[in-house]
């Protein structure tokens, strides 16, 4: 119904939830943010990495500096696969505070898009910068 809020459970991908709202979906809630930040896992705007891989071990750039969240903007990914690959718990603390916060940013993106009447091209940016990552 129009007048009712559509709620999906369980989905969680950003690229699924830009999608989900295309289709009108409202709401959403799912364990991915925190799961993946205790596996080692960051999502950013171009997609997710691993921060176990050992490519980040030397690489003093922040996760999403334009994230206003402490573990996005001023902890390096070296220091957050530091962390991570010596299975200390504040690697998964961070990981999780991150892709919460990054999660909140992609909500409000859309939500901008939308009351501008701009969603179709963030959807097809967002799709594009994904791949890309």
């Amino acid at each position: 119904p129009a007048d009712r809020p559509r709620y999906l459970m369980g989905v969680g991908k950003p690229i699924d939830l830009v999608e989900a709202v295309a289709r009108g979906i409202d709401m959403f809630d799912c364990v991915l943010p925190t799961r993946s930040g205790r596996h080692g896992q960051a999502w950013t705007w171009e997609g997710s990495i691993n921060l176990k891989n050992a490519r980040f071990a030397e690489d003093d750039e922040p996760l999403c500096p334009e994230i206003a969240c402490p573990a996005s903007s001023h902890y390096s990914k070296a220091y957050l696969h530091h962390l991570v690959k010596a299975e200390e718990i504040l690697g998964q603390v961070l990981l999780s505070w991150h892709n919460i916060a990054f999660f909140q940013a992609l909500t409000a993106a859309m939500r901008d898009a939308i009351a501008e009447g701009r969603f179709a091209a963030f959807r097809a940016a967002f799709k594009a910068r994904q791949r890309i990552g």
